[in-house]
């Protein structure tokens, strides 16, 4: 499906972050690897840094996956349906996907603000935690308004799958 113009933005604006952050990630680590090897001097806080940033990496890339309607599914039922069939179980599996993200979305939203009522940081880089835990309500932000956006063009499609 060809997204509208606002989805086109918001896919561009998460590839643009997704990108800067595995860029950041190579080059943090391979500092490390130098400072590591060549000086004897590895950087400490790499390692966390790291971890934080594959945590908004896999946290933004399942808001892709979402648009792209690409999760691993079991299907078998599906396929052998007929194509009205087919659109309810998209229509209900929608609406789960939609209940479940904003369930999550909220318990994600609480978290983080008992995180942020805490002060707490990370051990060695002493990044606030928030930053880690933050990824969860963003990405689930967006996934919840992909799946909307997504279901709105479900309802007014004809076909099977939305398109």
């Amino acid at each position: 499906m060809t997204p509208p113009r606002p989805v086109a933005v918001i896919l561009w604006v998460i590839r643009a972050v997704l990108g800067s952050l595995i860029l950041a990630g190579v080059g943090i680590n391979f500092a490390n690897v130098i400072g590591r090897y060549v000086f004897w001097k590895p950087i400490i806080w790499a390692e966390e840094i790291l971890v934080f940033i594959m945590i908004w990496c896999v946290m933004l890339g399942a808001a892709l996956v979402t648009w792209e309607n690409a999760h691993l599914r079991m299907d078998a039922l599906y396929q052998l349906s007929s194509p009205r069939v087919r659109r309810w179980l998209n229509l209900i599996s929608t609406l789960a996907f939609l209940a479940a993200g904003l369930f999550v979305l909220v318990q994600s939203a609480r978290v983080v603000a008992l995180v942020a009522s805490t002060g707490q940081t990370s051990v060695v880089a002493e990044v606030p935690m928030v930053i880690p835990y933050g990824a969860l309500p963003v990405s689930f932000a967006l996934i919840v308004a992909l799946l909307i956006w997504r279901f709105r063009a479900f309802v007014r499609s004809t076909t099977e799958d939305g398109g």
